[in-house]
């Protein structure tokens, strides 16, 4: 018999703020150091919270350099907008494609119980190790970076854990709404799509948001390719290894739309991790 729920003790009030103020320190950090003057942040010792704060640093991402005409350009806004294009690009075809492969391992049984470990074994092999096979590959046919190539790497190296992530998500929907569906004259892809889809929203949205994360914060891969214009954001922010300011300020930047993203889908979020967790 389920206990009722109690408070929790001292202690592990203490251990849940410990928790909290280790995993918050660094956001403090970083954003606190990106709104520091340089004289400042080269202090020693170190300083924490800043009395002259500016937003230098951040006027600073946007206008790194002066084109011929003389005006400010920003190559930080170039790699924002890369960014945004090969992640967004990726993350949708590497869910529908995960779906699709994940509909057909629980719904009809392809593969056998050991093809989503299989799958998903592809995903083990980091990034790194795979960094300079892609940058053969690209020089070999003339693409040493495009952002259709990154695109296609990206999409091929996050299919497998969007398909295993969306196999346990539909593994918890009731087959029976299916065949109910299908026995009120629908097809069984209609069935799959009208029905098991709107009822996995929240496995979904989790997904999205987690294949979202490592596209948009990859950076070995894209590292090994980078040449040109076109860069994203993790190799614009190694680039500023020599103005460290400028750097966390762009570290800051390209938090905020992952922040907006998960606050922005937080209830589709808290769904889909709990879903299935409970059996009726």
């Amino acid at each position: 018999m389920l206990r009722p729920a109690q408070g929790l003790s001292p202690l592990n009030r203490l251990g849940l703020c410990a928790a909290l103020l280790f995993a918050l320190f660094p956001i403090f950090w970083l954003v606190s150091k990106s709104f520091m003057p340089w004289v400042e942040y080269t202090a020693n010792p170190a300083i924490w919270i800043t009395s002259n704060p500016t937003f230098d640093n951040y006027h600073n991402v946007f206008s790194d350099y002066v084109n011929l005409m003389g005006w400010p350009q920003s190559s930080s806004w170039r790699a924002i907008v890369s960014s945004t294009i090969i992640s967004t690009v990726a993350t949708f075809f590497s869910v529908f494609i995960g779906l699709l492969a994940a509909l057909a391992l629980s719904r009809y049984q392809v593969g056998g119980n050991f093809m989503p470990l299989q799958i998903l074994s592809f995903r083990m092999v980091p990034p790194i190790a795979v960094a300079v096979p892609f940058a053969i590959i690209g020089t070999t046919i003339g693409a040493t970076f495009t952002p259709v190539l990154l695109t296609l790497i990206y999409i091929a190296y996050t299919v497998p854990l969007a398909t295993w992530m969306l196999k346990s998500f539909i593994d918890q929907t009731p087959r029976e709404v299916e065949e109910a569906a299908m026995m009120d004259g629908m097809s069984r892809w209609h069935a799959h799509f009208r029905v098991t889809l709107p009822l996995m929203r929240g496995g979904l949205a989790a997904t999205t948001l987690f294949v979202f994360i490592l596209n948009w914060s990859e950076g070995a891969i894209a590292l090994a390719l980078a040449a040109g214009r076109y860069v994203t954001i993790p190799v614009q922010i190694a680039d500023k290894v020599s103005s460290p300011h400028v750097q966390v300020s762009l570290a800051v930047l390209a938090a905020i739309p992952l922040l907006v993203l998960g606050f922005s889908i937080q209830r589709h979020l808290s769904r889909g991790f709990t879903f299935g967790a409970i059996k009726q």
